[in-house]
């Protein structure tokens, strides 16, 4: 891609990066202190209604790498973007809004498994019980906020 990324852009690679490496430390650093079974669901709720080992945290450490990554390569290859309208996507200005909606996807993913690694530790602690009530709006307006918003940009093009 020719076109420089915005601040915007650089400040939410930031956060994405800061989160998944955040994320890793936290795991790290209270693996030992973990018991054996720790929630691995939370319902619509926020409240844990699944238990499990707690080697699933590797698992969702594993997922949010994984994510990452995949949403890194969909900025380069950006034939793995699936949006629902049609776009030269050869265009700079197609291309670049393309980029900066799966870096702002990547923010709020890598923030949001970060959230959800954390409260898994310390609801199994016992420091917390669960996600709260307020995750499941907050990840999904996360998520369908920057879709719209790109979209409608992209339309409009």
């Amino acid at each position: 891609m020719d076109a420089p990324r915005s601040s915007v852009d650089w400040i939410l690679e930031g956060v994405a990066g800061i989160a998944l490496l955040a994320a890793i430390g936290d795991v790290a650093m209270h693996w030992h202190l973990l018991p054996e079974r720790i929630p691995v669901h939370f319902g619509a709720s926020g409240d844990p209604d699944g238990w499990g080992g707690r080697s699933m945290l590797l698992v969702l450490l594993g997922t949010t790498v994984g994510m990452s990554v995949i949403l890194t390569l969909a900025e380069k290859y950006q034939r793995l973007i699936n949006i629902p309208i049609s776009v030269d996507r050869e265009s700079p200005a197609v291309r670049q809004l393309l980029r900066s909606m799966v870096i702002g996807l990547k923010a709020v993913i890598t923030a949001a498994f970060f959230w959800i690694a954390d409260v898994t530790m310390r609801t199994a602690l016992g420091e917390t019980n669960g996600l709260g009530t307020a995750f499941l709006p907050l990840f999904l307006g996360g998520i369908f906020a920057p879709m719209i918003y790109y979209l409608v940009k992209l339309k409009r093009l």
